[in-house]
């Protein structure tokens, strides 16, 4: 489902998994210092980690602690601005029945009249309508309280005096996010969202399955055969792990590292565990 597809499986994936699929691996480097490597899922409260303490050895023991971005207060100004779509309106983009069609569904979600949103650009109500559905879907028994995973990470890092690392800006990330699709092209993915609302629930359900049986290479692929034409998911996921691999050698050939990524950023010929291999580093996964 285009975009969609890609939105829900960049925030469901977080379980540790079996061997040969797991979310934390020993990343050894050519000169033999040591790593880790972890699979976030960046809506994960982080009394989760409680219950993985090789997650928790693992940072713990680390002098370095990775993390895709954080949130910089002083960015905000500017991100607003990349949720615009200046000289378009939405409702000018829209027929009647589909204007209709993102009021009563997009209103009880965004909390405000869909008038308010005319300049947003389309992507940010699909993102808040993916989260809402994730977070309706998630059992409560998989509801953790605590910060959200990566942002633990980072705080609680430079609370005990680690490194702090991030791999892109927080307005490098909205770029992608904001940028990578025309905002006709996103409405265009916003509405067949809405109007396939079944099909929508019964991809987050299948992707929760796969989820709750801790197959990350089985998520990838039904993510893969379901956002097969998104023209995004080489922006999204490919060029980014590409770009993170040269600053990452950096730090691991200094070793004792803990890199914490969005899980769908591991498998895959282009996932960060594979370029990593090619460039001569032992992953193992840990239980």
């Amino acid at each position: 489902m285009k975009r969609i597809a890609t939105v829900l499986a960049l925030l469901f994936i977080a379980f540790q998994s079996n061997a040969q699929s797991s979310l934390l691996w020993e990343i050894e480097s050519p000169s033999g210092k040591t790593s880790y490597l972890y699979g976030t899922y960046h809506l994960l409260g982080s009394d989760f980690l409680m219950e993985r303490p090789a997650v928790l050895k693992a940072y713990q023991s680390s002098h370095t602690v990775v993390v895709e971005t954080i949130i910089d207060s002083n960015e905000l100004p500017a991100l607003g601005m990349l949720s615009l779509m200046p000289g378009k309106s939405l409702k000018a983009m829209c027929d009647s029945l589909d204007y209709l069609l993102l009021k009563n569904k997009l209103e009880p979600v965004m909390g405000m009249d869909l008038a308010v949103l005319d300049m947003i650009k389309p992507i940010v109500m699909s993102t808040a309508y993916a989260v809402g559905m994730a977070t309706d879907l998630t059992p409560d028994s998989l509801k953790y309280g605590g910060l959200p995973m990566d942002m633990y990470f980072a705080r609680n890092g430079e609370k005990n005096g680690k490194k702090i690392v991030t791999l892109e800006t927080l307005r490098q990330q909205m770029e992608i996010l904001m940028n990578s699709q025309s905002p006709e092209e996103q409405l265009e993915d916003l509405l067949e969202m809405l109007k396939e609302e079944e099909e929508t629930s019964s991809l987050t359900q299948g992707i929760l399955q796969t989820y709750f049986d801790n197959d990350v290479d089985q998520l990838y692929r039904l993510t893969m055969e379901s956002g097969s034409e998104m023209g995004d998911m080489e922006a999204l996921l490919d060029k980014r792990n590409v770009a993170w691999i040269p600053e990452l050698e950096k730090l691991l050939a200094e070793g004792n590292a803990f890199i914490a990524v969005g899980a769908l950023h591991l498998p895959g010929e282009i996932g960060v565990i594979e370029l990593l291999r090619e460039k001569g580093y032992k992953l193992t996964p840990l239980n």
